[in-house]
């Protein structure tokens, strides 16, 4: 079976389910395979919004969202997770960055790093400047090749792609879930999915 997660480091919930996935796997035995899409791309395909624009002025849905995800925080023990404080943030180039890793090898590093940095470190990672030393810093991938990599069209094209394709197989936000063709949205439907695999 494959595993497809849809995901763009913009989303909180993404960091969510990509902490507790190791988890999965193992239970499994099947790899989740990470596909790097741009979360305003799909909202813009699909009419979608981003909740705290859709649940702008609806007494207490957004109130129930951060009760929904302190539980889910206990629940899995994620107590690093903190709400970024620049939030939301530009994640156009950080997901390219994620494309350029896979071609390279070191996507591994490059995820599990800026997901820390993003949600548990609170850092800008919009700033160039601040993604670079946070990459540097705390990994060992080549920067000059990473960046010359994110910058390429064929790069830009797979994440165009990549958004499109998404949607196309029933995407409309993330965190996203393909096994095969079976959809799964959500961090909450994450025991689904688990099942769904088992059997």
């Amino acid at each position: 079976m494959k595993v497809d997660f849809i995901f763009d480091v913009a989303s909180p919930n993404a960091y969510l389910c990509h902490k507790v996935i190791p988890g999965i796997e193992k239970r499994t035995g099947v790899a989740f395979n990470y596909v790097p899409c741009l979360l305003g791309g799909i909202f813009k395909i699909t009419n979608n919004q981003a909740p705290m624009m859709a649940f702008n002025g609806i007494t207490n849905k957004l109130e129930y969202q951060h009760i929904e995800i302190k539980r889910f925080i206990q629940k899995y023990n994620l107590e690093d997770f903190t709400m970024n404080s620049f939030f939301p943030v530009m994640t156009l180039q950080l997901q390219r960055a994620a494309i350029a890793a896979m071609s390279l090898n070191v996507f591994d590093a490059y995820i599990e790093t800026i997901f820390k940095g993003m949600w548990e470190e609170s850092l800008n990672l919009a700033d160039q400047d601040v993604l670079v030393k946070l990459l540097t810093d705390k990994t060992e991938i080549d920067i000059n090749n990473l960046v010359e990599q994110m910058q390429s069209q064929e790069t830009k094209d797979q994440l165009i792609q990549n958004t499109s394709d998404a949607v196309e197989r029933g995407a409309f936000g993330i965190p996203t879930f393909f096994a095969d063709d079976e959809i799964f949205f959500g961090k909450d439907s994450l025991t689904d999915l688990e099942e769904f695999i088992s059997k």
